[in-house]
């Protein structure tokens, strides 16, 4: 387990130059949202953010300013009078800034090194609070309405308008495909496709209230208003997920039965599912059973069982089986970019999660007609993956009645469990040519320490490029665009994964967690009862392991029908990188850590 370190250096003129550019190599050990640099922001309340010539222009609400500042020196190099009272978004193209206030219906423009001005441009929305320039259009947060409008930079038309990702929005930033959306609500930041408002990745924000972003030489830079810090951000490259918001866990899995009757049951099988080393569930030691188990055996699917066997159980008698372990977990969010998937081939040995089976019912006429309307002209597997799960999450409403109906029927009749939503998923990415299979779990129920019989099931989509990912449209019926995206690629932290399958088992059947197979000899009934149970451990804020997130965890893309999944390996990021630890402290020990002004701040 990696312990990145935090390293901390005062920075004088000369020490600084190099810094900046051994920086800008960086990036090639950076994870999506990694603090690449912080220092303290130049203006007291930053509320826009642009990046032009080598230099910040940020707007200052506090002294109703404009301020050029260069990033590498710390230097304010210009203080420009705003027009209104209450400066916002600020956008670059070709020497030209754009500038919007919150409360004026128009938005300036300035040519920089100039003293004449095109004159201002009409703006028709609510309060502009975010501006970017996209090469061709103006796209502005509305931060009254929670919207994203795309106008004309010439007279300030509304081309077209899609919801904001959630309902606080703040800066807005363009990487040259995607925007970049800041909540300061959420503490997030969202990668939103331009073509049609929806959210494709979420990263964590560097601070507790991102009020702008701007993009500047392959970083995201995103001022902080709470914290007045200014930083400089990696953008998501090759790693497949991200963990952040870590927690420690016990949780327990009983199964107690009671056998009623003068009879007795016989040839008892009980089969536990053993949970593993996933992306965002790490174990903290081995898990123990109470029984031992008869033996440890693995189903067809991967999944490691471990199985209590009785030849006998008198009636009265009262036997239960239990798994306890200690957990780090994680939430889990695979930042997918839609372009890499569409890029990617699917590997071998996944033609066992494309076959049907009873609760798929893929040869199911109703099921066919779905798929081939819901994915119409979606032609890889993220676009076709991403309009069934909208579609599912759409149409089915959640209701625990009528046991465990396929897919076809299930779509029919619009409710479903959990394990409906799950089988519908699936069997429709697998109709659509998507390897897809199931996970089960248990689950935190509201308070840390809860216990849970209900427990929660949701599917995984193999998507190139970044392995097994889940998508749980039981989970995706937000009302933003960020709540519908949150579940598709990402996971809490609140489960404990027990079982892995992609249809049914030997050992489990359909079920997840436990299944029981026996006989009865007799008047006899099998009485059973399952529970699981969570308690915290320590104070998680104390430990040095768990504020380091988020971390990055690199798994096996392509995973074994029958061997259970290897452990994920960690990249080592900047942060943790020795040799460049070094660097820096020769790079101190030259220069003299007490000259110069101010410090900054490479987690």
């Amino acid at each position: 387990m990696l312990f990145p370190t935090e390293v901390a250096m005062y920075r004088p003129f000369p020490l600084l130059l190099v810094v900046c550019s051994s920086l800008s190599s960086s990036l090639a050990f950076a994870h999506g949202g990694q603090i690449l640099e912080q220092l303290p922001c130049p203006v007291e309340e930053p509320m826009g953010l642009a990046a032009c010539d080598n230099n910040l222009f940020i707007s200052d609400m506090a002294t109703r300013s404009i301020v050029r500042f260069d990033p590498c020196t710390a230097q304010i190099l210009e203080r420009i009078p705003a027009q209104g009272f209450l400066p916002t978004g600020i956008a670059c193209s070709q020497g030209t800034l754009f500038l919007a206030d919150r409360r004026q219906d128009f938005m300036a423009r300035m040519r920089l090194g100039k003293n004449d001005h095109p004159s201002p441009i009409p703006y028709y929305e609510r309060w502009a609070t975010g501006l970017v320039h996209d090469g061709q259009s103006l796209w502005v947060v509305d931060a009254r309405s929670a919207k994203l409008h795309r106008i004309d930079p010439v007279d300030g038309t509304t081309i077209e308008s899609f919801d904001a990702p959630d309902k606080h929005p703040t800066g807005i930033a363009f990487d040259g495909r995607m925007l970049w959306v800041a909540d300061h609500g959420k503490d997030s930041l969202y990668r939103v496709d331009p073509s049609d408002g929806k959210v494709v990745t979420i990263l964590p924000s560097p601070g507790p209230y991102p009020s702008a972003l701007a993009m500047h030489q392959g970083s995201l830079w995103v001022a902080d208003y709470q914290s007045q810090q200014l930083f400089r951000v990696s953008l998501p490259h090759d790693e497949p997920y991200l963990e952040d918001m870590p927690r420690r866990v016990r949780v327990s899995y009983e199964v107690v039965y009671r056998v009623r009757g003068t009879g007795a049951v016989t040839h008892l099988r009980a089969a536990l599912a053993v949970p593993e080393e996933l992306p965002g569930q790490h174990l903290l030691d081995k898990v123990t059973f109470e029984p031992q188990p008869t033996r440890m055996t693995m189903d067809r699917w991967g999944q490691p069982i471990a199985l209590f066997e009785r030849e006998e159980l008198k009636a009265g008698t009262t036997f239960s089986i239990r798994w306890t372990g200690d957990f780090l977990l994680y939430r889990v969010r695979f930042p997918i970019d839609p372009d890499r998937v569409r890029g990617a081939t699917l590997p071998a040995q996944l033609d066992a999660y494309l076959q049907d089976d009873k609760k798929y019912d893929l040869g199911a006429q109703s099921l066919a007609r779905l798929v081939e309307e819901v994915t119409h002209g979606k032609t890889s597997y993220y676009d076709r993956a991403r309009a069934i799960y909208e579609h599912l999450a759409r149409v089915i409403k959640y209701d625990r009645s009528g046991g465990w109906n396929n897919a076809a029927t299930v779509l029919a009749r619009g409710t479903g469990s959990c394990s409906e939503y799950t089988f519908a998923l699936v069997g429709m990415l697998r109709r659509a040519g998507i390897p897809a299979r199931y996970a089960g779990a248990v689950s935190e129920r509201g308070d840390e320490a809860s216990f849970d019989d209900v427990y929660h099931r949701w599917a995984e989509a193999y998507m190139p490029g970044y392995g097994w990912v889940p998508m749980d449209a039981n989970a995706g019926f937000g009302e933003t665009p960020a709540g519908k995206a949150e579940y598709f690629g990402g996971r809490s932290n609140r489960h404990v994964v027990t079982t892995r399958g992609g249809g049914a088992s030997e050992w489990l059947d359909w079920t997840y967690n436990n299944h029981t197979m026996y006989e009865v000899q007799g008047d006899a009934t099998l009485e059973e009862q399952s529970l699981a149970r969570y308690r915290p451990l320590a104070d998680t804020n104390k430990d040095p392991v768990l504020a380091s997130a988020p971390r990055v965890n690199v798994p096996r893309l392509t995973e074994p029908i029958v061997d259970p999944p290897a452990k994920p390996t960690q990249s080592t990021s900047f942060s943790g990188d020795p040799w460049m630890a070094a660097i820096a402290l020769l790079l101190a020990a030259g220069f003299g850590i007490a000259v110069g002004r101010g410090f900054r701040t490479i987690p």
